[in-house]
């Protein structure tokens, strides 16, 4: 019961709508987030540690890409042990330990045995409260971002994110990837000295999540957490003066070439909202997304399935902390490279009338229950994939209740606010197209 003077509960509610499974929230006195879920996976657990901090919060001029570059760095040892001896004990327990970064945020993540959970969280609070890397050590991992980087730079997708976001961002840290752009990760080796203000200034209790499904006790779990991270020091997180993107004013446009032969590809985009389970904005973003460009559509069906225009059509929505991106990707078969034009014109006459018509009531409602199936059989179908969406929802709205209030959202939003959303977002002065064409 001692747990209790270092914790202040925040919930330990163990039903909801949506997530039935077992499950509590606490906050460390020092601000650390735990979410412990549990779920019917004998002997296994799924842990991640979600920082919140991404390549949005990369603000200083020749810094791009920090968020990614410190997920990696985090690997590389302690004041207690050295990266391979890190590696090392991951590797005797039969645990998977991996990382990866966001727009707005870097997540550790991983799947152990819950017997060995006690050595992994030790392993991670270690890590977290006392990383330690040698000048060469990061010279040798910035080494390693420039292969990364032009491994991905190869890929035509890469290159088409890349200009899609600066071209639709001037001023917000949204306007260049994640990898962050190639100029300033030829400088990383130079950067000793500026990596450690950017761990010091996110690295700590209150930015960060403990998050654990599968085969726990809550009660040992929890202490078991109190005593790794609990004597973690409490710091304020500096206020940091994110600069809001100025209203686009007209449609925007780029090309990308290619001096190699390949599939002709276009984005278009439109700003959305940022994140929020207040309203249905999102919740409608995601609907008509469904609705008009998913596999089950009328476009689909007509210019990727009967024509064969199109190898591939992705109109997902991403969520955003900030004001971001909802954008149609399309990639032409062969067979539709003489077509481009005429499908781009489609896509803005289908965008006219998702603002002007209402969605008919039985697709919208089947749309629905479709994607709700799909979203509980995806995201309940292993521990892992659960905490993974706890971890991006709880992200963008830090307690568990989030899953509950999407769905929910999703569930309840209407035609009328399908169409009024349209209407708001996907106009024409906040479009952005991006087209990558290859050598013939």
């Amino acid at each position: 019961m001692r747990i209790l003077f270092f914790i202040s509960l925040i919930s330990a509610t163990l039903f909801s709508n949506i997530l039935k499974l077992p499950h509590e929230e606490h906050e460390l006195k020092n601000g650390l987030k735990v979410i412990l879920v549990k779920y019917p996976s004998p002997g296994v657990v799924s842990y991640q540690l979600p920082v919140h901090v991404g390549s949005r919060n990369e603000l200083e001029k020749g810094k791009s890409g920090f968020a990614h570059f410190f997920e990696h760095l985090m690997f590389r040892g302690t004041k207690k042990m050295s990266g391979k001896q890190f590696s090392d004990l991951y590797s005797k327990l039969g645990a998977e330990n991996n990382a990866w970064t966001s727009l707005d945020e870097t997540c550790y993540h991983g799947n152990v045995a819950t017997k060995y959970l006690p050595k992994i969280l030790e392993a991670e609070a270690d890590r977290f409260q006392n990383l330690k890397f040698s000048e060469k050590e990061l010279k040798d991992e910035a080494g390693a971002i420039m292969g990364e980087y032009n491994k991905n730079v190869s890929q035509p997708e890469f290159q088409l994110e890349e200009k899609l976001f600066e071209t639709a961002f001037k001023i917000h840290p949204y306007s260049h990837t994640t990898m962050g752009y190639r100029e300033d990760i030829l400088k990383y080796g130079e950067r000793y000295k500026d990596v450690w203000p950017f761990f010091d200034r996110y690295y700590v209790p209150s930015n960060v999540s403990v998050i654990l499904v599968g085969d726990i006790d809550f009660k040992k779990s929890l202490a078991l957490i109190q005593k790794h991270f609990g004597k973690w020091k409490a710091k304020t997180l500096p206020p940091v003066a994110i600069p809001s993107e100025p209203a686009q004013t007209e449609a925007r446009s780029a090309l990308v070439t290619l001096d190699k032969p390949t599939q002709t590809r276009v984005v278009v985009a439109y700003r959305s909202p940022a994140f929020s389970t207040k309203n249905n904005e999102n919740a409608a973003i995601q609907l008509l997304s469904e609705v008009y460009f998913s596999v089950t559509s009328e476009f689909q069906k007509k210019y990727r399935y009967d024509k064969k225009w199109l190898d591939s059509v992705d109109g997902g929505y991403q969520p955003f902390l900030d004001p971001g991106l909802w954008a149609l990707s399309l990639k032409f078969a062969e067979k539709g490279e003489s077509h481009v034009e005429e499908v781009l014109k489609a896509v803005d006459k289908l965008i006219e009338k998702i603002r002007e018509e209402a969605v008919e009531q039985a697709k919208l409602e089947s749309t629905k229950k479709r994607f709700l199936n799909a979203a509980l059989t995806t995201w309940f179908e292993s521990p892992t994939s659960l905490a993974h969406q706890i971890s991006i929802l709880t992200n963008l709205e830090r307690d568990l209740g989030v899953i509950d209030r999407f769905l929910e959202n999703i569930s309840k939003t209407t035609s009328d606010e399908i169409k009024a959303t349209a209407s708001k977002y996907l106009i024409d002065t906040n479009k952005t197209v991006v087209t990558l064409k290859g050598a013939k």
